[in-house]
């Protein structure tokens, strides 16, 4: 919210969450994306957003995220030297009753497809006799 030409009132969560730093590549152009954080100068440590752009929220959103197109000569090294370990892992774990279910479900599907083409055997085999 905005009061007159010079009082700004910010609302800030209480959490504080850092943000994660992104290289983006298109062309010619690369751009640095700050995401994910909780403070609207979030960035303000980082070398690339000082002073360049503001920290936008999406609506109804509660964290800011930032982007710096950077120069022509600039390849964005220094973008994801701050960034979080980005190793990604598996972190669903296979659950015994679920696969027991699945097996289940399977057997019973065969069972019911073998019944319908015995009986289907069957009533080929009753028309031609007659």
């Amino acid at each position: 919210m905005i009061f007159g030409s010079g009082t700004r009132l910010n609302i800030e969560l209480k959490l504080e969450v850092e943000p994660d730093y992104y290289k983006l590549v298109g062309g010619e152009t690369t751009a640095c994306l700050a995401t994910g954080f909780t403070r609207q100068n979030g960035t303000s440590n980082h070398t690339l957003f000082k002073d360049k752009t503001a920290a936008v929220r999406i609506e109804n959103d509660k964290v800011y995220n930032q982007v710096v197109v950077l120069p022509t000569g600039n390849n964005g090294d220094e973008c994801e030297t701050e960034s979080k370990d980005s190793s990604c892992e598996d972190s669903i774990k296979p659950d015994p009753k679920v696969n027991f279910v699945s097996v289940t479900v399977l057997c019973l599907r065969l069972l019911f497809i073998k019944t319908v083409v015995f009986n289907v055997l069957m009533t080929f085999r009753l028309w031609i006799s007659q």
